[in-house]
């Protein structure tokens, strides 16, 4: 294990839990979906899967890292792509970006990234949503709903199974 995560073990053991209620998807207003950028910055997927949300009336917000020094895409309300730039020494989102993020409450926020990719995973953490989705990872406090993910798909294929598992669920919540 990393320093790096460690440091984000430690970090995330001193929150408070939060209170979990699995969401009713015709209630979902605000989503914000977390991914792993290409370093063109184009997220074609993503810019598909943010429409396809928008088009069932909902309000999509994507924040992505680029592992590279400086990002190409503007900074606007509901796209915004993170670099080396907008992050610490420890991996972890400055705080311009942290509050940024932290002002705004969604209903439900879906990591979409394939790799365990530390600034996105602060992200995660610290994002204000009633429920939260994503692949299976070793964090098991990081999400609501975990997906597993057989080799070779993609983000969209994620995505596809966390909306379909969100749509054929019932609770009782």
């Amino acid at each position: 294990m990393h320093i790096k995560d460690w440091i984000f073990n430690r970090y995330c053991m001193r929150r408070p839990v939060r209170t979990k209620a699995f969401p009713q998807m015709e209630k979902v207003q605000r989503v914000l979906l977390l991914f792993e950028s290409d370093l063109t910055e184009k997220n074609l997927q993503i810019k598909q899967l943010q429409k396809e949300l928008s088009q069932q009336g909902r309000e999509v917000c994507a924040w992505g890292y680029a592992d590279k020094k400086e990002g190409l895409s503007p900074i606007l309300p509901s796209w915004r792509i993170l670099t080396r730039r907008d992050i610490n020494l420890l991996g972890r989102p400055k705080s311009e970006a942290r509050t940024s993020l932290t002002r705004q409450h969604f209903d439900l926020v879906i990591d979409l990234s394939m790799h365990d990719v530390l600034p996105l995973r602060y992200l995660l953490l610290e994002a204000d949503g009633d429920f939260k989705a994503g692949r299976q990872t070793a964090e098991p406090y990081l999400t609501d709903l975990m997906i597993a993910l057989p080799e070779g798909k993609d983000q969209v294929y994620l995505f596809d199974q966390i909306m379909y598992y969100l749509q054929n669920i019932q609770s009782n919540d």
